[in-house]
């Protein structure tokens, strides 16, 4: 890993992509391909990457600390990770279903979301079995 300490647009495109001059802190540099001036990956962000034997640069998207931050235009305030923004955006669209068939009030959307997304985040209890069944005083009256 190394630390980015450099990144300048080289005035250069090769088809639709920018070429990019990266250099990091171990005295290593060469030239990445990127869809705009503006990359993923930031002057400072420690980055795994591979250099090829003409000096092109691939900084491995998985290692970079951009699934981090808070950079999304669409950011809920939570946190920024894409599964969660996926599953508020499946909680969002189920809340609309039932606001459109008239099961809930459009004022009961963010409550619908936050109740509905730890269900499936999978941050529920996992104890909620038990809380329910096991707990309950066992009587001798059920009809089963």
């Amino acid at each position: 890993m190394a630390k980015i300490i450099s990144i300048s647009d080289t005035g250069r495109m090769w088809k639709e992509f920018y070429i990019l001059r990266i250099e990091f802190d171990n005295h290593d540099s060469g030239e990445a391909l990127a869809k705009s001036t503006d990359p993923y990956y930031k002057v400072g962000d420690e980055v795994e990457y591979t250099k090829n034997e003409r000096g092109g640069i691939k900084i491995q998207k998985d290692q970079t600390p951009y699934q981090n931050q808070n950079t999304s235009s669409y950011n809920s305030g939570a946190s920024n990770d894409k599964s969660e923004q996926i599953a508020r955006a499946v909680a969002f669209k189920g809340a609309i279903d039932l606001v459109s068939s008239g099961k809930i009030n459009v004022t009961n959307i963010v409550e619908f979301v936050d109740k509905y997304l730890p269900v499936l985040t999978g941050e529920t209890k996992n104890d909620s079995y038990k809380d329910h069944f096991e707990d309950k005083p066992k009587t001798e009256d059920l009809p089963f």
